[in-house]
């Protein structure tokens, strides 16, 4: 087990963490994990999140010369990776994944055998003062990151707002071939935003029960639960997370026999927050605006797979935080190799929830994807930091 410091460009830090076979490297500058890496089956160790070409790695997009490429947007200028959004996806309000993160604690953790770390941010702006913990830990023996996340709105006003996890994803993940799974259901595509020059793959706003018959957008279906040879489109998907204990959306790579997943856990007190929608983002070089293209209109330079769960629509208010209250949300990322090949590539009919993990089910065959299903390193650690944080405020 490892935990440190490092520098990664001038006046941006980063803590790198790590187990016997899996890593993660999470920045200061909006909380975003930049790595997750593992070994594959031939040796090669590979990240799975997406770090874009047009990345920033200055201090910030204000004081970059070519910010209005950027459209002087901070979330744009640090794109990828990982990371949680909270209260909006605007700039013209402090959010979780654009502005500075202070580290607090980290260290190594006892009863589990677990490294960890603990930072804070907070926002002191008008009728948006809220107050973030976060803790990350990484156990032994497992392909896992753990994320709590302490939300406490400590203003006289209620915040309103939305809430996201969003893990995006590089290769071998997005390359054709790909499946995409998940237990949630009732899914249906948003339209794209004014701010978004692109076009749908798939008809918007329109219910459907399976991934793999999705109303195309010129007529008739398509498979939405595979990455395709290039579209030339965008979408983004919602599905109804249902009353399972462990909500979870995966992608496996066939050829590599890698797979990630995102989980979360319903809730199982007063305070906890229950995601109650899945989200995939699939642009398969469908983004025609600037800095997914080198300008607005330009030939698409990304393609990119997106995973993650949603307290409801983009732009809406469906996060609700009153005076003096507090929520805590749980979420894991796992990036891990699936022993089976045939689930694999012929993909798998069913799961069960283990005390040890999600184990996939094809007929006589099994792979299991190790974490610990009840969150309980991660519940019992955060509730000791958080309370210590708040009773030193």
């Amino acid at each position: 087990m490892d935990i440190r410091r490092l520098s990664l460009w001038e006046g941006r830090y980063a803590t790198y963490m790590s187990n016997e076979s899996f890593s993660a490297l999470i920045e200061d500058q909006g909380e975003i994990i930049l790595e997750m890496s593992v070994r594959n089956i031939n040796g090669a160790r590979t990240s799975s999140l997406a770090l874009p070409y047009f990345r920033g790695t200055g201090s910030g997009v204000m004081s970059d010369d070519n910010g209005q490429w950027w459209r002087m947007n901070q979330g744009l200028y640090q794109a990828g990776g990982a990371y949680f959004n909270f209260p909006s996806n605007s700039d013209d309000v402090i959010n979780t994944s654009n502005t500075y993160w202070t580290l607090r604690r980290y260290g190594t953790e006892d009863e589990f055998g677990g490294v960890w770390q603990y930072s804070e941010m907070k926002s002191r702006a008008e009728n948006n003062k809220y107050k973030i913990g976060r803790v990350d830990l990484i156990l032994p023996g497992e392909d896992v990151i753990y994320t709590a996340l302490s939300i406490n709105n400590y203003g006289e006003n209620p915040i309103k707002g939305s809430a996201k996890w969003v893990s995006m994803l590089s290769a071998p993940l997005i390359e054709r071939g790909t499946s995409i799974s998940t237990n949630a259901s009732n899914f249906s595509v948003y339209p794209l935003t004014y701010r978004e020059s692109g076009v749908n793959r798939f008809v918007p706003k329109v219910r459907f029960d399976d991934l793999k018959k999705a109303p195309l957008l010129k007529g008739g279906y398509a498979d939405a639960s595979v990455v395709p040879s290039p579209t030339g489109t965008y979408d983004y998907i919602m599905g109804d997370v249902d009353a399972s204990s462990l909500s979870w959306v995966g992608a496996i790579n066939p050829e590599d026999q890698m797979g990630f997943f995102v989980f979360t856990p319903k809730k199982e007190s007063e305070n906890e927050y229950s995601f109650p929608y899945c989200t995939i983002g699939e642009n398969w070089y469908g983004r025609m605006d600037s800095p997914w293209a080198l300008f607005d209109g330009a030939t698409p330079q990304i393609r990119s797979l997106s995973l993650g769960f949603a307290s409801g629509e983009r732009g809406n208010e469906n996060f609700v935080l009153q005076s003096g209250e507090t929520r805590v949300l749980y979420i894991a990322n796992s990036y891990t190799s699936v022993d089976s090949a045939k689930i694999a590539s012929l993909g798998f009919y069913s799961t069960e929830v283990r005390s040890d993990g999600l184990l996939l089910k094809r007929t006589k065959t099994t792979s299991l994807i190790r974490l610990d299903s009840s969150f309980k390193a991660i519940k019992k650690l955060s509730k000791k930091i958080f309370f210590k944080s708040l009773n030193s405020d």
